[in-house]
């Protein structure tokens, strides 16, 4: 039963993704032949190419000539007519600079200087926009691939959208260029790990065409897409018809090896855990679920992934302390309930073996770190067992808001490689904090930033406007909460609340004063669903509320045209070259502008 591990776009593309390289190496670990590829950058190398690009040009003049044809036009029409002429218009100089902008991304000393990686950004996007505009209503961007029909949300409109070459750029790439580079016969199993909302379309994409192409194949889908909506699709056995033989909810080794055992046997797929799949009777849903003890799982392989494709200028790896979160309240997240509520974390030796391992093969420094939530035991530990071995890493790492943070644990974490945090921040309100049941308060935010940053730390906060019952005032706290910590909080991400399904506000939505939750039948795989709620700011109040919060960040944070441009783990490497106070808002970070782009 030899296994390919197919990760598919779109995902940002400066790093591998965790999934694959943890099923890859359960796999190997249980006698199986198993390998994995990374669709995803792959995709971006294409995409980002003058050939491809090219046919891109060529669609867009064509739905050009299309629309000038037309014997009337819309407000619309004349718009797309402006957006497509435009986009023609320079097409030829993007085609021109796409190859340079990516080598920008992947060669140091080009890299950090600031003008030649905004030029390469820029050159980015409007290569990206091209493809874009030549399949609108489709949104295809560093952060994102939506349909513009929402066709992510529903069965019925992914199986159209899957199909529709006008709109869906994957198809020809797949069938062009990526399903043809491998020779299919040669494997019995096809997993395809969607783990995001931009990866719908494109990974249910390849699993209909590989279906179809080579029926040979089990393909089976796995992530906690189809674990919050394992059972919608109980109802609609014409997804597994259209798209796959199975899928694999919540954690997937063990069911994985079991399947690949299963399918080895012919016995029964009802007995595989954590196992959705199809018979002549119907959808099936094994009720045994299966979650192995993260301690006890081998440490992810990077085998047969692309190092040299990713845009970076050095391999910048993502790692896992833990899996599931520590605290798990939170009562609009659905991260415990994807991992049945269950904590487990590394041991710290073998986490910084794991560390020490990747350091060496990859000849790199730089590290993600994947949970949740780090704790600060755990911090505490790795950061002294990275100490005593002498390692010389660079990590950041998502944290919660925790009284017991202390100076030590900051200096140690910060001697130990911890230059970048990111921090749970939500709301700087005690009453919408109590309601989130964050287990903080804004007393405790305000001590843990500062200790955090006099420890040579730079801070990040995550936060979002219009949980249930907020008010302005609150929502305003908040943004005030941002300007009186200047010099603590470096940088920030609002946004507007969104209610997942299976979350405890979606499960208990009359302890939030949410009225109703607009349920669309037709959008049966809907991860976030929209709502009334009978207190509080309104929707539209909530926007409104986080694009002043992003006008608050344009006159208080100088340093936003550096963070503002850079994803994280870019920024992660410019916090190691030119450090935190170089790059901090605080010190006049315009005036540093020139000295970032003579840096390098």
């Amino acid at each position: 039963m030899k296994t390919l591990l197919i990760f598919p776009a779109q995902w940002y593309p400066t790093q591998p993704y965790l999934s694959t390289p943890y099923l890859t190496a359960y796999l190997h670990s249980k006698g199986w032949t198993a390998e994995q590829r990374d669709y995803n950058i792959e995709s971006y190398e294409r995409f980002l190419s003058p050939a491809r690009l090219k046919k891109a040009v060529q669609k867009m003049q064509h739905r050009l000539e299309t629309l000038r044809a037309k014997n009337s036009f819309t407000i619309k029409d004349k718009s797309f007519i402006d957006v497509l002429a435009t986009g023609v218009k320079f097409s030829a100089a993007i085609l021109a600079q796409v190859e340079e902008a990516k080598m920008v991304m992947r060669t140091p000393e080009r890299f950090f200087d600031f003008d030649a990686y905004r030029q390469a950004d820029m050159v980015i996007k409007s290569a990206l926009k091209l493809v874009s505009d030549a399949y609108a209503p489709s949104v295809f961007s560093l952060s994102t691939f939506e349909s513009g029909t929402r066709a992510e949300e529903s069965t019925q409109r992914a199986a159209q959208a899957a199909r529709d070459r006008d709109t869906n750029p994957f198809i020809e790439l797949y069938e062009e260029e990526l399903i043809p580079g491998e020779a299919w016969e040669n494997y019995d199993v096809a997993g395809i790990s969607i783990i995001g909302i931009s990866q719908i379309i494109p990974g249910l994409t390849l699993a209909r065409m590989l279906k179809e192409a080579h029926p040979h194949l089990h393909v089976t889908l796995g992530g906690p897409i189809f674990s919050v909506n394992a059972g919608q699709l109980l109802d609609h056995p014409e997804f597994f018809d259209e798209f796959c033989d199975s899928v694999i909810t919540f954690e997937g080794e063990e069911p994985l090896h079991r399947l690949l055992s299963a399918l080895r046997d012919g016995a029964p797929l009802a007995q595989v855990p954590n196992l959705l799949h199809r018979d002549e009777r119907g959808v099936h849903q094994c009720p045994e679920r299966v979650e192995l003890r993260f301690e006890e799982l081998p440490s992810p392989v990077f085998d047969n992934l692309p190092m040299d494709l990713y845009l970076s200028p050095y391999p910048i790896l993502p790692v896992l302390q833990s899996r599931g979160c520590y605290w798990g309240k939170c009562t609009f997240c659905t991260h415990s309930f994807v991992y049945g509520h269950r904590y487990g974390k590394q041991r710290t030796a073998h986490m910084v073996d794991e560390l020490a391992a990747l350091a060496d093969k990859y000849n790199t420094r730089y590290f993600t770190y994947s949970d949740e939530a780090v704790s600060p035991h755990s911090l505490n530990d790795v950061s002294e067992e990275i100490l005593a071995r002498g390692l010389d890493l660079r990590s950041l790492a998502l944290l919660k808001f925790e009284k017991v943070m202390d100076d030590t644990l900051f200096r140690k974490m910060r001697d130990a490689g911890f230059i970048f945090l990111m921090f749970g921040l939500e709301s700087s309100n005690d009453r919408v904090l109590a309601l989130i049941d964050k287990g903080t308060t804004k007393a405790v935010e305000r001590e843990v930033l500062k200790k955090s940053s006099d420890a040579g730390i730079w801070n990040h906060a995550f936060l979002f406007f219009g949980f249930p019952t907020e008010t302005r005032g609150e929502a305003q706290e908040t943004m005030d909460f941002l300007k009186d910590n200047l010099e603590t909080i470096h940088s920030f991400g609002p946004g507007v609340f969104l209610l997942n399904r299976d979350s405890s506000c979606y499960q208990y939505p009359e302890k939030y004063s949410i009225s109703k939750i607009v349920q669309d039948p037709e959008a049966n795989i809907a991860m976030n669903l929209d709502f009334v709620a009978d207190e509080g700011m309104t929707r539209e109040e909530a926007a409104e509320m986080n694009a002043r919060c992003i006008r608050m960040a344009e006159e208080y944070f100088p340093s936003l045209y550096l963070w503002g441009t850079l994803p994280r783990e870019h920024f992660l490497l410019y916090l190691d070259r030119f450090g935190k106070d170089e790059l901090s808002g605080t010190k006049g970070a315009r005036g540093k502008e020139k000295t970032l782009c003579r840096a390098g």
